[in-house]
Parts: C-alpha cells; sequence; structure tokens
C-alpha cells in the first residue's frame, strides 16, 4: 500500500458523506483500501446503530471476508467525503494461490483469530476504548444512516 495513486487502479469509488459502501448480511466480495476520506463501521443491533470502528486514509476494510464465504458482520458508511479503492476477493484469492499453500493456511489461521478476538473484545466492550469510537450518535444521525442503509438494501434487493 505505498502508493495509492487513484492512476494506479480502475476501481476507486468516489463517495459523498452518507454513502453506503455495503451492509450487514451483504456478500462480501471485496476488499476496499481508503484512499481519501473516513469510514464508520456500524453494526445493527435490533434497531440500534452501534458504530465499532472509524477506518481513515491507508487503512482497509473487509479483510476477514478474504478467506471465507461468509456475508458482511457489519456496515460501512462515509463519514465524509471519501475515495475507496476496491479489490476483488478474487483477485486476492488469485495472488494467495500463486503462493506456497501453507501461505493460505495461515492467512485463513490468522483471519479466524482475528475475528475470534474482536468478538471478545466485543462481548467485553473493549473494542470501544481500542477504537475509541463510543456510542457517539446522536439520534438524528443514528435515524439518517438507518435510512440510508435500508435505501441501500432496497436498491440492492437485500430485505
Amino acid at each position: 500500500m505505498s502508493d495509492l495513486q487513484e492512476s494506479n487502479f480502475d476501481d476507486v469509488i468516489k463517495m459523498k458523506k452518507g454513502h453506503v459502501l455495503f451492509v450487514e448480511g451483504e456478500p462480501s466480495n471485496f476488499l476496499y483500501i481508503v484512499v481519501s476520506g473516513e469510514i464508520r463501521v456500524l453494526k445493527e443491533n435490533g434497531k440500534r446503530l452501534v458504530p465499532i470502528s472509524i477506518v481513515r486514509e491507508r487503512d482497509f476494510i473487509g479483510e476477514l471476508s478474504m478467506f471465507s464465504d461468509e456475508p458482511r458482520a457489519a456496515c460501512a458508511v462515509a463519514t465524509q467525503h471519501s475515495e475507496v479503492l476496491m479489490i476483488k476477493k478474487s483477485d486476492i484469492r488469485k495472488v494467495i494461490k500463486s503462493c506456497p499453500s501453507w501461505v493460505n493456511d495461515i492467512m485463513q489461521t490468522l483471519t479466524d483469530r482475528l475475528r475470534g478476538g474482536i468478538e471478545i473484545l466485543r462481548e467485553h466492550r473493549i473494542i470501544d476504548d481500542i477504537f475509541d469510537v463510543g456510542n457517539d450518535l446522536s439520534t438524528e444521525e443514528e435515524k439518517l444512516l438507518q435510512t440510508e442503509i435500508q435505501k441501500y438494501r432496497d436498491r440492492r434487493g437485500l430485505n
């Protein structure tokens, strides 16, 4: 990720504030790298949205799905104008297949361990302290995000 110039990639998405990148339960087909801006990751908890993390420039999101076929475990929404690079899961898997088989085994194990660790942190509410996200959504902001997420689901037939 040393050179994230837009000219190096075909699949850069320009997002406005409030644009939904993906939603919980949706198939996971891409890894995303934030070229600029900021993406908020939210977990749906009944009728509430719980902030999980903020993903900023040069960070990535969707890595846990690269080694499994599980659907998205959270929603991702732009908190400001952002540019995000999409990398196909199939492209990442091609690169990994070109490596010795033990590389894929290690990546799968690391992914499983990371997923398990995140769940433990969430259960004990430690993750809020680590990522410093807290539940800072106002009622108005939460309703707006819920509306945008529902519109996204409707457009994609994900209900």
